[in-house]
This record gives C-alpha cells, structure tokens and sequence, in this order.
C-alpha cells in the first residue's frame, strides 16, 4: 500500500478507502458497511439537492451523445 497521501484526502479516509477496495477485490462484501455508505450517499445526495435544486445533466449528455451520431 502506497503510504503517501494527497493533502486533502486524510490518512484515515485513505485507510478506510484502502481496506474497502481490497475487500472489493476479494469479493468481500461487508452488509453492514454497505448499509452505512448508501445512508450516507444518500443524505449527502439530499443536502446537495437542497443547495444545488435537482441536477439532470446525464439526461442532457446521453441526448447530446445520442444526437451527435
């Protein structure tokens, strides 16, 4: 594992970051932990619609794709 880090991701995010991505790797699936991750996707996809109002820009880029053929 690499030990160095960018500045802006902690070393403990980075550790959780690591030990998920190995687990994926092996197959390894944690219900529990992936409970928590879709809660908190979740809430940060509500606070971020509250600040931001609903974000349809795949719709456009699927379109835009579409058309350009």
């Amino acid at each position: 594992m690499n030990t160095e880090t960018p500045a802006s991701i902690p070393a403990e995010v980075m550790a959780q970051l690591q030990a998920a991505a190995d687990a994926a790797a092996k197959g390894v699936r944690d219900r529990e932990a992936m409970k928590k991750a879709a809660e908190r996707m979740d809430r940060r996809a509500e606070e971020n619609a509250k600040l931001y109002g609903v974000q349809n820009v795949g719709v456009d880029i699927i379109r835009e794709m579409r058309d350009s053929r």
